[in-house]
């Protein structure tokens, strides 16, 4: 049987809806289903809810926002609790971060362990960076309706990660005898950690149009700035209390409370059915079937080889002159594993049916935002990660303490705060955002070049004004490069290209921890302290007995997260005098580094295609991403 809408000619899409029609077809009239509804002889609820399910996802997604709930729609009491839910969940991921900065040789001296202490706080990164661009195209494609579960979706997955991330993991960390227990979970946490950042920007993404979203993005990121400064601040106060476990079981008992919260937050967000939609009683029977297709569908086999891929590279990027030389063959050989778990992960987009990283958004000159956005945004927050995490390293080793080490971030991120809210203020009032991006990415390399300069002698003064400079040429394009690179895009893409955006500052700080501690810790440093064998074998030969008898092993021991605990042992004088001047020398030189990598990032944004944002009134946003969508297909 063939039911006719229109022409006899226009009805050829199969549709197997169970009620005796055998083809069923939409003409490109009818935009909304609803309106077919009126053509059906019999049946036509349960027949309009199998339309809306076998309908394609691409189709659906092409009608724009319409399919999802708007804060422009919302009781502003509802935005409030979701935003709150959304911040508390990104505090918790934030604080997880840096908490541990100015506690990490504390920690490695009550554990008694000899290992890389680096894994402590890059283990975290690790899993959260490999874990976190999956996370897009799970939550779209565990999705049973795109019509009225997507957030409720996103709000469960959500309550799970925060459940992984604040309980099991610390529970893990904070009880642990050793550094293999406390890293396992650290790792564990980093996995919670990946869906609780990247489902709430996705979230907050779609409940906005372009032209305001920063602003509500940067609402969720003063909540992080926050945490990140506190963080070494409370890790330092458990450190020098004794109490260093307590750095990590402190956020253990926020997660069944913020688990809650999200519940009362998230669920029931979507939009109710109208009054054409009532409810069927096969509801429940559909919603499980579109759930076992659309895992069905899933990019099983990307999301692993993408997985394998980042793992290996981190991995190899962390242990890589420091732990192992570059050319052992355990680096060399995770490097080969991740270059051919990356030429897999292409073969297996070229044929996915929902590929993780749809390759017409990569190849196409278009689309180049979105490639240019995760390269220069990674390059970004090689800044922020290296700079809270090196900076009060840097400050203890000259003689600042732990707690007031930790403070002195407080300049630095705070400025990003507030140059973050004036970028996305003028976006929001002017719809223009690479004017103040690219002013930002000049200031940038001007600030690292300047704390460059700092030295043993540096004044606080010194510290936090180079600290300011540096702060408001990173914060300015922390929020707006993710809406830059998701302007125009089609909406079945945002929710994939939103995760895929927001793990660059994630792979950017482990690229950047380990580059720059690399080029500090295994070369600089090493370089400086063995100018005076003579103060290394009179001063370290009860801690280095074995590594004085092999250069090689005294290296390996010899890295920048032990040089705190370094600089204690020898007694005040000309000794500790020489290992601080070693430090300052690898300092220095990683800083340098990162000021090259800001020209660097400068130079690559120019390449950026002009946007101007959209205030969700018009119908040019959608007409845009319908077309946008045919031309990602097609490429």
């Amino acid at each position: 049987m063939i039911v006719d809408f229109a022409r006899p000619e226009q009805v050829q899409a199969p549709v197997s809806c169970g009620l005796g029609i055998e083809e069923v077809t939409v003409p490109a009239p009818f935009e909304d289903a609803e309106k077919a509804v009126v053509h059906l002889p019999k049946n036509q609820n349960e027949l309009h809810e199998e339309l809306k399910e076998n309908h394609n996802d691409d189709d659906l997604a092409k009608r724009g926002d319409s399919a999802y709930p708007k804060f422009d729609d919302m009781r502003p009491g509802k935005i409030v609790l979701i935003l709150f839910s959304l911040g508390l969940a990104s505090f918790l991921y934030a604080i997880e971060q840096t908490i541990v900065n100015t506690s990490i040789s504390t920690i490695g001296n009550a554990l008694q362990t000899d290992g890389s202490l680096t894994w402590i706080s890059t283990s975290y990164l690790l899993t959260t960076t490999v874990f976190q661009p999956v996370t897009g195209r799970l939550a779209v494609g565990i999705s049973a309706d795109p019509f009225t579960s997507w957030v409720s979706t996103c709000g469960t997955l959500t309550e799970i990660c925060d459940w992984t991330h604040t309980g099991r993991s610390n529970i893990i960390a904070g009880f642990s005898n050793s550094l293999t227990q406390l890293v396992a979970g650290r790792l564990v946490g980093g996995v919670g950690g990946a869906g609780l950042l990247s489902l709430s920007t996705i979230m907050v993404s779609h409940l906005t149009n372009e032209r305001q979203r920063g602003s509500y993005l940067n609402l969720i990121n003063l909540v992080f700035t926050f945490a990140d400064a506190m963080g070494p601040i409370v890790g330092g106060g458990f450190s020098k209390s004794g109490n260093w476990r307590w750095i990590f079981l402190f956020n253990a008992p926020f997660g069944p409370v913020i688990t809650a919260i999200l519940l009362i937050a998230l669920r029931n967000s979507g939009p109710s059915p109208s009054a054409s939609d009532p409810p069927s009683s096969s509801t429940s029977r559909r919603g499980v079937s579109s759930i076992r297709t659309n895992l069905a569908r899933l990019d099983f086999a990307g999301m692993l080889t993408l997985i394998a891929t980042l793992a290996f590279l981190v991995v190899a990027l962390n242990l890589g002159g420091q732990s192992l030389p570059w050319g052992s063959p355990t680096i060399i050989g995770m490097f080969v594993a991740a270059g051919v778990s990356f030429v897999l992960f292409i073969v297996v987009e070229r044929y996915s049916v929902q590929p993780v990283a749809p390759l017409g958004l990569f190849v196409s000159w278009r689309w180049r935002n979105v490639p240019l956005i995760i390269v220069v945004r990674t390059l970004l927050f090689f800044h922020l990660f290296s700079m809270t995490f090196y900076l009060p390293l840097f400050l203890q080793v000259i003689g600042v303490s732990n707690i007031n080490a930790g403070a002195l971030v407080i300049p630095f991120l705070s400025m990003a705060a507030i140059s973050s809210t004036i970028t996305n203020y003028i976006a929001y009032r002017t719809a223009l955002v690479l004017g103040p991006f690219f002013f930002a990415l000049a200031v940038l390399p001007v600030g690292m070049g300047l704390m460059s300069t700092l030295d043993a002698s540096a004044s606080i003064g010194k510290v936090v004004g180079f600290s300011l400079i540096c702060g408001f040429g990173f914060g300015c394009g922390t929020q707006i490069s993710l809406v830059i690179a998701q302007v125009g895009l089609p909406k079945n893409e945002l929710s994939t290209v939103t995760a895929l955006v927001s793990s660059a500052p994630n792979l950017g700080g482990v690229l950047g921890v380990g580059v720059v501690g690399t080029g500090t810790s295994s070369r600089s440093l090493i370089t400086n302290l063995t100018l005076y064998p003579s103060v290394i074998n009179n001063t370290f030969r009860r801690a280095f007995t074995r590594a004085l008898a092999d250069t090689q092993q005294l290296t390996s021991h010899l890295n920048l997260n032990d040089v705190v605990a370094l600089v204690e042992r020898p007694p005040p004088g000309v000794v500790r005098a020489l290992v601080v001047q070693a430090y300052v020398q690898a300092w220095r030189t990683g800083i340098r580094v990162l000021a090259g990598i800001a020209v660097a990032q400068l130079l690559l944004a120019l390449l950026l295609r002009p946007v101007e944002l959209d205030d969700g009134k018009g119908a040019g946003e959608d007409a845009e991403a319908e077309s946008g969508d045919v031309e990602a297909k097609n490429m």
